[in-house]
């Protein structure tokens, strides 16, 4: 049982843990649907704080979403089963559930976090990074998209943190003893021979008869395996930079204006190519006795590459003699830089510079003055620019507008693309994997196939499909799943039907010769008559990439062979082909002295035993909390 949650490792609840509960509430959770709920309409209410309805229709659409963008074709078919809806639904309240419990936790623990601290997580969140920077128009992009402010999502981003800190002071607790890592590397060493005996499916397809009885019948049992998904027409209008800029035809004058007013884009700055010496040590006085001692050698006619190779500090740039590459103003430390440039003539010397890294001194190789590019020379890439900044001007007017229109003008997107002159494109009934390519995005996903927007037939809020794209949409028809006609289906149904009952006598015919196998009979003749195929795997690790994981999960449960009797068992690869392991060997490996592998195995345990622990006091938490439940009243007390 360890060994199987440890193949799981990378997979399992606690390797994600705290990623999961950081990001929970930026998927799950609304901000703003505490506000203008109808009275009783609450799915749950937790020690007095209710978890609105329009958050969990919320929580549901993205957790469908993420299903659709991370699983594609698998997760339609999951999707479009109204049991396992009704399941998912279920899972994100409970999950919902769990976290206000948890910040109920962290609230009452006295966790507070400052505005500093908030700003200071968001600004080193990659999804907001340009080059490792931190990019404030992504930021408002990304926000826009998953349905946010920036005032909602700090908000949101406060919560989470106090939980992952209330929660880190509980998990990180727990430790594994040297002997537990002792013990979990002979398993995870020993290695197994098997004999594996492979009877084919294939051998049975053709002994199967059907009739139309038994079609009708696997239909009916399976039909949530026939299902058409959930289909939506839709009306929507596209907001497009590009079409935008296509209404832009700057004059001359304002080009020339823009080019006086926006001069620095179009010059190129001045540059140095320098030379330096950097000395370092932990004696600050002494390390600027050595450059000023240094400093008086190369006046006095040393030669600065010489002195550089032997005494810099910078040892890149040592080799080279000093030499560093050309750069302009704001590239370099603020003390060097200003020295660097304060230099004129070739050759010329700075005095002893102290800078973050040192003290230097600099010596000027070559210089470039600013370069103004002529107007004509630039005109090309002024009207770029020029139509550039108006096209954002007018995206964002134009954003505003397409929202004030849709709220002022609910029932349809008719004035919304009059006010705008822009087209309704308007779709057939499609599924959430047929949405057009140019609104194909999660939020459009999501909002789509929302309660909401068809229950109230209301247009949706704007959705922003990229920086440049922006839309919005009215549902104008649904369909909800349902079970396909089985003349349909009929082929489908046939075979799949044809390899249930092959794979159920491949199985029943295994489980006969494993019974023999166990009693120590001879089988080859009813192996030849199958075609079956006998294979010899040596040396087979648990972990090992030249085998299934689930191959190697059934081998490594056999017991080890002990005597005569012979350890045996079944296994069934995804095609159904049935396989007999004989386990005829099991070899175990001396301790490892590997301590960066036992290290990990000591992680993976704690890992484990967080699992438990954050399993334990969320259980904990449901047991003494109120929790009401709007469809069945359910609760617990102290």
């Amino acid at each position: 049982m360890l060994m199987d949650k440890l193949r799981d490792g990378a997979q399992s609840r606690v390797a994600k843990l705290i990623f999961w509960l950081i990001i929970l509430s930026f998927a799950l959770a609304g901000i703003g649907s505490y506000l203008n709920r109808p009275a009783n309409s609450d799915p749950a209410v937790v020690d007095d704080e209710a978890i609105p309805a329009r958050t969990l229709e919320q929580s549901y659409q993205n957790e469908r979403a993420r299903m659709q963008a991370q699983y594609g074709e698998s997760a339609s078919q999951l999707l479009s089963n109204p049991q396992y809806l009704t399941q998912l639904k279920h899972s994100v309240l409970e999950r919902l559930v769990n976290q206000v419990l948890l910040n109920h936790k962290a609230l009452k623990a006295g966790i507070r976090l400052s505005d500093d601290q908030v700003k200071d997580a968001i600004r080193q969140m990659p999804e907001f990074q340009t080059n490792n920077t931190f990019d404030n128009q992504k930021f408002i992009s990304v926000l826009s998209r998953i349905g946010y402010n920036p005032d909602s999502f700090a908000n949101s981003m406060r919560q989470d943190l106090s939980r992952q800190f209330w929660l880190d002071g509980v998990l990180t607790t727990e430790f594994a003893l040297p002997s537990e890592a002792d013990r979990l590397d002979a398993l995870y060493q020993q290695k197994r021979d098997v004999k594996v005996i492979t009877i084919p499916v294939s051998a049975f397809t053709k002994q199967i008869t059907l009739t139309d009885k038994d079609i009708d019948a696997f239909y009916k049992a399976h039909s949530n395996e026939f299902m058409q998904p959930e289909q939506v027409k839709l009306n929507y209008v596209l907001l497009d930079s590009k079409e935008l800029a296509k209404s832009i035809r700057p004059t001359d004058a304002e080009l020339k204006a823009y080019y006086q007013q926006n001069s620095a884009q179009f010059t190129e700055p001045a540059r140095l190519k320098v030379a330096h010496i950097l000395i370092t040590n932990k004696d600050e006085k002494a390390a600027q006795e050595k450059a000023a001692e240094l400093l008086a050698k190369l006046k006095a006619g040393a030669d600065f590459a010489q002195l550089a190779k032997a005494e810099s500090a910078d040892t890149l740039s040592a080799r080279q003699g000093g030499e560093l590459d050309w750069f302009e103003k704001g590239v370099m430390d603020p003390a060097f830089e200003k020295a660097a440039f304060a230099l004129n003539q070739k050759n010329e010397l700075s005095p002893v510079v102290k800078s973050a890294f040192g003290y230097h001194i600099i010596k000027l190789l070559d210089k470039q003055d600013a370069v103004v590019t002529p107007y004509d020379k630039a005109q090309k890439v002024v009207r770029q620019k020029y139509v550039d900044d108006k096209v954002k001007e007018l995206f964002a007017e134009q954003q505003q507008k397409l929202s004030d229109l849709g709220f002022e003008n609910p029932d349809s997107l008719d004035v919304v693309a009059d006010g705008l002159k822009l087209p309704i494109h308007k779709t057939d009934f499609i599924s959430a994997q047929q949405l057009p390519a140019a609104i194909n995005v999660p939020a459009v996903k999501t909002l789509a196939f929302s309660e909401k927007l068809r229950d109230e037939n209301t247009n949706s809020e704007v959705i922003a499909v990229s920086d440049s794209v922006a839309l919005m949409l009215h549902v104008a028809d649904y369909k909800p799943a349902s079970v396909m006609p089985l003349a349909e289906v009929k082929d489908q149904v046939i075979a799949k039907l044809q390899k249930a009952k092959a794979v159920e006598q491949a199985n029943a015919t295994a489980n006969a010769l494993l019974t023999k196998v166990q009693a120590g009979q001879n089988i080859d003749a009813e192996l030849t008559k199958l075609n079956a195929k006998v294979d010899e795997k040596k040396g087979l690790a648990r972990f090992g990439a030249d085998s299934p994981a689930q191959f190697a999960q059934a081998v490594f449960k056999l017991a080890k062979p002990s005597g005569t009797a012979v350890s045996a068992g079944l296994y069934a690869d995804d095609q159904g082909n049935q396989s007999i392991l004989i386990l005829e060997k099991v070899t175990v490996a001396s301790e490892s002295a590997d301590s960066q592998l036992k290290q990990g195995l000591s992680q993976q345990l704690i890992k484990l035993k967080q699992e438990d622990t954050y399993g334990a006091l969320v259980e904990q938490l449901r047991q003494n909390a109120k929790i009401k439940y709007a469809a069945q009243t359910k609760e617990t007390t102290d």
